[in-house]
């Protein structure tokens, strides 16, 4: 079986595309190759769109789309796409990230009227007007307009959201594919979403799966010699991330609050100098952005605590990642995936969407009770065990290939 995947990125998101299980779906009898925008290495199994030209007039359509509040309507590169010896080789289409400015969504159904076509739904985008994350809105329901706020991701200069819904919505309706979503947050989503009410669409609820003996508490002690942490210290970290949708403000928030006698390190992947505030308080360890798979593992291994207090998020590698690691989560609870993804509250911990004060206290209670601290780890690897392992979502995702194949 030979399988195209369509996405944005080649690196970044690498363990959710399905770049990384490359090699391990061949033994399955698999032929992965992946097509993106933007590439960042030299895979032989990954294809890019070639030449300058193009690349160019993409980005000229870019401009216009941006100036006139436009999303993935205007690109062009379909035709190249459907011409490709890997498109016409495959046996199936499995997109990925296609609103990242390459794609028009116009063109799915000269995709879905050529082969057989699955669609990972990474974020609500698909569903909505617009934004990649509603955050509370509940336009798109219905069929969105009256936009609370046009400042969110992805940004517009005015309220389109009601013609580009629509159309979606028709886009839809002329194309045939399947849908697979991680979480069940997401697959609620799905199922309340009128874009795809009156379609026969097959939806698959597919969680993602990592490499459990790559991400295990067995690399705890190595992974704090890297970094020089003494067995000591209470380690907490994160993604220093200030987006609309990570919660980041309120880690900062919760830190300034944070009161105790035991020596913290903060030990963070994403953008430097964030936490010059806290030097004197706390030990600082930022590595910055990084698609450095040990490094991200090295951070996950070595922390006691690990925060994702997402105001939004549609699944949470990391979370999962952290839980094989043996780690307590703390998310927010409320309109994400997360409090289901970490089994809060008997696993990871949940406190109320947006509340700085609740998750410094969840922090503290953590800091203070080693017992519950070592317990909610080992139960995060049980988890881990039972639902995310990369041979479980590896096989069930064969069978969703198959079955897709065979309709």
């Amino acid at each position: 079986m030979k399988i195209l995947q369509i996405n944005g990125y080649e690196s970044p998101g690498r363990r959710f595309h399905g770049l990384s299980i490359t090699q391990i779906l061949k033994k399955y009898g698999i032929e992965s190759k992946h097509l993106v925008w933007a590439k960042d290495t030299q895979d032989p199994e990954v294809l890019t769109f070639e030449g300058i030209i193009p690349r160019k007039i993409n980005q000229i359509l870019q401009l216009i789309e941006n100036q006139t509040s436009l999303q993935s309507i205007l690109y062009r590169n379909v035709s190249k796409i459907i011409k490709m010896p890997a498109f016409q080789e495959a046996d199936l289409i499995h997109l990925h990230i296609i609103h990242s400015g390459y794609f028009s969504i116009s063109d799915l159904s000269m995709i879905t009227d050529l082969k057989p076509t699955i669609w990972t739904l990474h974020d609500p985008w698909a569903m909505t007007g617009r934004c990649i994350y509603p955050m509370g809105c509940l336009g798109w329901r219905k069929d969105c307009g009256v936009c609370p706020d046009l400042n969110t991701p992805f940004a517009m200069k005015k309220d389109n959201s009601r013609f580009l819904f629509n159309y979606k919505r028709m886009a839809y309706e002329k194309a045939n594919f399947d849908i697979i979503i991680a979480s069940k947050w997401m697959k609620d989503m799905v199922y309340s979403s009128p874009m795809f009410n009156d379609k026969e669409i097959k939806i698959h609820h597919l969680p993602f799966g990592i490499d459990l003996e790559f991400f295990s508490s067995d690399f705890t002690v190595s992974a704090r010699k890297r970094f020089n942490i003494s067995e000591d210290k209470i380690v907490i970290s994160f993604r220093s991330e200030d987006t609309h949708f990570k919660g980041y403000q309120y880690i900062m928030a919760a830190l300034e609050k944070l009161e105790t006698t035991k020596s913290i390190c903060l030990l963070t992947v994403g953008r430097h100098n964030t936490l010059e505030r806290f030097r004197g308080k706390f030990d600082i360890i930022e590595l910055g952005w990084t698609n450095d798979d040990v490094l991200l593992r090295d951070v996950l291994s070595a922390c006691d605590i690990f925060l994702m207090p997402s105001v939004a998020e549609a699944f949470g590698v990391m979370a999962i990642e952290a839980m094989a690691c043996s780690k307590p989560v703390i998310v927010f609870d409320g309109d994400n995936s997360l409090p289901d993804v970490t089994f809060a509250p008997d696993v990871g911990i949940a406190v109320p969407m947006r509340d700085s004060h609740a998750l410094s206290n969840a922090i503290k209670h953590l800091i203070d009770n080693p017992k519950e601290r070592l317990d909610r780890g080992n139960k995060s690897r049980e988890i881990a065990e039972l639902h995310y392992s990369q041979d479980l979502y590896i096989k069930n995702l064969v069978n969703i290939y198959k079955e897709t194949l065979n309709k």
